[in-house]
């Protein structure tokens, strides 16, 4: 898991994540992979589908909350725009305990 987390960490410094509902629906740079909190509303996991099937991107529902793994409040939602980064969070993701 402290890969992961340090994966989502480097997105954040170099600006390669997108946080939230609003700004992945909006997004316009290429998501490489979604990250769905499994307490998301099912209008959120709608949306995460959707953004997925737009970008061709693949979706990791996770048990673990996302704001434990980006140190933000209350985040259910994130795409990583970088391709590096979303492989390497792909490899270790059976350590984020996939829902």
């Amino acid at each position: 898991m402290n890969k992961i987390i340090s994966y989502i960490g480097f997105a954040i410094k170099a600006k390669k994540i997108i946080i939230g509902q609003g700004k992945l629906k909006s997004a316009t740079q290429k998501v490489y992979l979604i990250l769905v909190s499994n307490s998301a509303t099912k209008n959120l996991k709608d949306l995460a589908l959707n953004v997925a099937n737009k970008q061709g991107c693949q979706i990791i529902i996770t048990n673990c909350e996302l704001s434990m793994l980006t140190n933000l409040n209350d985040i259910k939602i994130i795409g990583i725009t970088d391709q590096n980064l979303a492989n390497a969070i792909l490899k270790e993701k059976e350590k984020i305990n996939i829902g």
